[in-house]
Order: C-alpha cells, then structure tokens, then sequence
C-alpha cells in the first residue's frame, strides 16, 4: 500500500505538492476551508475542455491531424514558428488557459509521431499564449477585471497594450528562432484508420464548448457537455479498450489540481500585503513579482484598487510567464505537456520573462 502511495506521489508530484501546500495554510488558518474561494465556473470550463479533448485523444483523430501538421510545415523550425503563432492567435480570441487545452495535445501527438522532443515547443506556446491573450480586453480573466474596474474601451485597452505586445512579441520570436534551429526534415506516419463515430461526435462537443465558452454559458453547461463527452466514450470507445480504461484517460488529477491552484492561491493571496503607493516602476515590479507567487490573477485583484492601469496590466501580463503558478495556462502546458522537466520549463519562462521585463520597463516609465 505504502509503495502504490510512493509511486502516485511520484506520478503527480504537483498535485500532492499543492495538497501540501493547502494543508499548512489550513494549519495556519482554518477559514481557508472555503470552497468559495475556488472558482468553480472556470473549473467547469477546463474541465469540459479537458474531458472533450479526451474524446478526441481516444478516437485517434488527433494523431491524424498531427501527421497532416508533420507533412505541411517540413521542418522542426516551421514548426515551432507555425504551433507558436498559432498559438498567439487563438489566445486572442479564446484566452490562454483555454487555447493550450486545445492545443497541447496536439503538439504532444506531433511529437510522438515525429520522434522528437517537444519539451521546448511546449513551454514556447505557454509563454505564446500568455503573449497573445495580453492584447486583447477578454484574451485572459486578468484582463477582463481590468477592462471592467477601470472602465476601459476596447481601442483604448489594446492601444496600451500594444507596446509591451510587441516587445513581447519580438522576443517570443527570437525564443522561437533559437529553441528551433536544430533539426532537419520532419515525417510522420498518419494513422491508417480511426474512430470516426467518437471523433466526430466529439468535435461536435468541442465546438459547443467553445460556443458556450465564449458566449459566457453557466457552470451547469459545461458540466453537462462533460456528463455527454463521457458518455460518447463509453459507447464508441475503440475496439479493445474496456470501460473503465477508456473513462480512465481523462485527467482527473489535473482537475483537482485546479481546484487545489484555486485554493492555495486565493488562500495565500489574503495573506500577501497590498503595497503603498509608488510609482509605475514600482508598481510593475510589484505585479511581477506576486504574479510568480499567487499567479497573475488574484496579484490584479489584489493591487487594481491602488495601482494605475498601465504598470498593473504590463506587469500581470508579463508576469503570467515564469513559474508554473505565474498563470492557469503555464500549469496546463506543463502538466499536459508531455516529459519537460519543471525547471526547464520554469528556466526558459523566467529568462524571457526577465528580458521581455527589462525592455519594456524603461518604455513604461516613459509613457
């Protein structure tokens, strides 16, 4: 019993991680026990995006389109420009966490076609969807709390944000360049066959999904596009895989995970000292930094009511890149994201973190 105990520890060492984490702070103070303090709508939607994903991973068509992708980009460096591009476009329009649940399967399933490690593409789609989703007033929830507190327009919000967009931008694309240079020729065997039934059904689910995502649906939606997504996977689960496999696959640790994130963090952030008021240096220094601790978010609900827009929105945007907690979306692409080692992942994020930040602090002292 106690070796099954070890090796699920060593599974999920994140998840018990955050399990430890929420028990000290309850030790410290028992009103942490509060499940109000887990957004549960946002868990609904990752969950259902989860789960639907699952569907598609089961039927084998994501394998499919992965061996399409392997064929038209060529090379190792096309394809870490064309999977971080796109993945700076669809955060856009579907914010980040949202994106990479979509997208990291697939770049997991390119790179176990290919045979090449993808480690590196992972952590460049999880700062590309943290650079895309900046721009735009709903392309992350930090952003939506701000376009609301300080009554912003859409023009004026993506204006101010265009400078540090494209400082971000521009280093995003050297990242790229490097992290992509080795590497020749790219080929994939595609899949003979796979489930068309759940795969379809399933790509039916995941465009509701997204309808409801976007068109701000209720909990109770999602929960019940995942009771369906469950549902078609018991009754067209390939030939050969039982039940209980097949329900199996879906990700419930990164589920709890999520519930756990929303716990230690909004826990931790109750705890964390508002700063005084200071300049737009300091402030973006502020934001920065607590974003690397209690994430971007609750760092902007913490600092909104004493903070200018602008330092506050370059610096919790910024700061999404770095550790695994900076944003919802760098603990998605890490945790779906195949075997890249945590420090590696953390390593690269924080080092274009800190160089994105030393470019774009002068210009935000000057504007």
């Amino acid at each position: 019993m106690l070796k099954r105990l070890f090796s699920l520890v060593g599974k999920e060492p994140i998840f018990f991680a955050l399990l430890v984490a929420y028990a000290a702070l309850l030790a410290y103070n028992t009103h942490f026990l509060n499940a109000a303090l887990v957004e549960w709508n946002t868990v609904a939607i990752i969950a259902s995006f989860i789960i639907i994903n699952t569907g598609l991973l089961l039927s084998g068509g994501i394998d499919f389109i992965a061996a399409l992708v392997l064929s038209k980009v060529g090379s190792v460096r096309n394809l870490y420009l064309f999977s971080v591009m796109f993945t700076v476009l669809v955060s856009m329009l579907m914010t980040n966490d949202a994106s990479l649940i979509v997208l990291i399967p697939l770049t997991v399933s390119i790179g176990k076609l290919s045979g090449r490690g993808i480690g590196g593409m992972v952590v460049l789609q999880a700062i590309g969807a943290n650079v895309g989703s900046m721009l735009t007033p709903f392309g992350n929830p930090q952003n939506i709390i701000m376009f609301r507190h300080y009554a912003l327009t859409t023009p004026s919000f993506i204006s101010s944000m265009a400078p540090a967009f494209a400082i971000s931008m521009l280093v995003l694309v050297a990242f790229t360049l490097v992290l992509g240079r080795r590497g020749g020729r790219l080929t994939g065997t595609a899949p003979k066959q796979y489930g068309t039934a759940l795969f379809y059904s399933s790509l039916a689910l995941f465009v509701a999904d997204v309808a409801c995502f976007l068109l701000g649906a209720s909990t109770w939606a999602f929960i019940a596009l995942s009771i369906a997504s469950a549902a078609l996977m018991l009754a067209f689960r390939p030939k050969g895989v039982s039940k209980a496999h097949a329900i199996a696959r879906i990700d419930f640790f990164l589920i709890l995970s999520f519930v756990l994130i929303f716990l230690v963090i909004n826990s931790a952030a109750t705890m964390l000292p508002k700063p005084h008021e200071g300049g737009a240096a300091s402030m973006f220094l502020y934001a920065l930094i607590a974003s690397q601790f209690i994430s971007n978010v609750p760092s902007t609900v913490l600092l909104q009511k004493s903070s200018l827009f602008l330092p506050l929105a370059w610096g919790a945007n910024i700061g999404g890149n770095g550790t695994l907690i900076a944003s919802l979306a760098n603990f998605i692409a890490y945790r779906q994201g195949g075997r890249v080692g945590a420090f590696r992942f953390m390593g690269i994020s924080a080092a274009y973190m800190a160089i994105v930040a030393a470019l774009a602090l002068p210009l935000l002292v000057f504007l």
